[in-house]
């Protein structure tokens, strides 16, 4: 039997929406994410080690000069977190843990970020209450579903398929499959012929209550978009082989919309060469995920090395893998310049080992900026060895 409709207050919806995504530990300044299992565990980008072996938390140890704290003070040291506990690196950067049981949960989130700072809201189509429908919740119990995730290379996964929703829309029987991304998370992702268009390609969510009849409400004003649409570190999953609905669905979230930071012209000429350098500070502090999230998801780099264009993934790949991760490095910038969504700048970068100074480099890099987010980095240098 179908319940009676109840009154959405889409206002409300949307405000807890926009503090979910731009709030406070927002999913748009997510910038990584670790899960801890065992011991002497690293994360990338995060100083210290983990163990998850104790029946009394995640051990978390650090040195002093790592620039760690917990609750205000220092960690010097091993410290016991658990679910709900949060550490603050060096910068600005923070740790929230959560989970338990020998297996916790790492989000790495970075409040300056040019994805969450240069975020100004989520557009949304117009509500029609014709997108909201009574579908009937066809149970399939056992039932499992290969998933493509947005991992980088994607990834594929074995995830429950609970039900089928089978509805009236458009004049047509449609019919969607529903899967369960964790115990007790219902979603249903889906494409229309509005993706890639006025949506992302990649489709979009609805999430459902928890469903105790054979009917449940679908309402697609709620439609909301991935969250690796804000954040590259999410890896969300992709409609599932016939999730795709051949009519468009001009309801719910369709876009994020970036902006310039508040303030005047001047003030996004700053935003863009605090970027700039912010994206060179995570190449000296190792943070290639940080630096992958200050990138768009078409961003390109090019060097006057001879060996042509890389994507970005590329070219991280190639630093994370060569000599220079071994290295310290550290950029001293002489001089920026700055055009609309453009920065040119000279460094110096000093490159030493354990052995003492190797040499520098002198470089001009270029950045290209789009929706605030580098899209096109172009770099002529030229390697000094050091001296002996």
């Amino acid at each position: 039997m179908v319940e009676k409709r109840v009154e959405v207050d889409y206002e409300a919806w949307r405000r807890g929406r926009w503090e979910e995504i731009a709030g406070p530990l927002g999913k748009a300044g997510v910038v990584q994410l670790a899960t801890i299992t065992g011991s002497a565990q690293t994360v990338e980008g995060v100083p210290g080690q983990w163990d998850a072996s104790g029946s009394d938390g995640v051990k978390f140890t650090a040195a002093g000069a790592d620039g760690v704290s917990l609750d205000g003070r220092p960690v010097n040291g091993t410290v016991t977190l658990t679910g709900g506990s949060s550490l603050r690196l060096s910068g600005e950067r923070t740790v929230a843990v959560s989970g338990g049981d020998g297996i916790y949960r790492l989000i790495v989130w970075d409040p300056t970020v040019a994805s969450l700072t240069r975020l100004r809201e989520i557009a949304v189509f117009p509500v029609n209450p014709a997108y909201t429908v009574d579908a009937e919740y066809r149970r399939t119990p056992g039932r499992e579903v290969e998933i493509e995730r947005l991992t980088d290379p994607p990834t594929k996964h074995i995830l429950p398929a609970p039900a089928d929703l089978v509805f009236d829309l458009a004049g047509q029987r449609r019919s969607l499959t529903v899967i369960e991304t964790f115990p007790g998370n219902l979603l249903v992702v889906f494409t229309d012929s509005t993706s890639g268009a006025e949506t992302p390609d990649i489709g979009r969510w609805v999430v459902l209550p928890p469903v105790e009849g054979d009917t449940v409400r679908v309402d697609f004003n709620q439609a909301v978009l991935p969250l690796h649409v804000f954040s590259r570190a999410f890896p969300c999953p992709l409609a599932p082989e016939g999730n795709h609905l051949p009519v468009p669905v001009p309801v719910g979230e369709c876009a994020p919309v970036y902006g310039e930071p508040k303030g005047t012209r001047e003030a996004m000429s700053t935003d863009i060469k605090d970027t700039a350098v912010r994206y060179l500070r995570r190449l000296e502090a190792g943070d290639y995920a940080g630096m992958r999230a200050l990138c768009t998801d078409t961003a390109t780099v090019w060097h006057n090395d001879g060996k042509g264009q890389q994507t970005i993934d590329e070219n991280l790949a190639m630093l994370k893998d060569g000599p220079a991760a071994e290295a310290s490095l550290r950029y001293d910038i002489t001089r920026q310049f700055t055009e609309a969504d453009e920065v040119l700048q000279q460094h110096v970068l000093r490159i030493t080992n354990a052995d003492g100074p190797v040499g520098e480099v002198q470089a001009a890099m270029y950045f290209r900026f789009k929706n605030g987010l580098i899209d096109r980095i172009e770099e002529y240098a030229n390697f000094i060895p050091a001296a002996g």
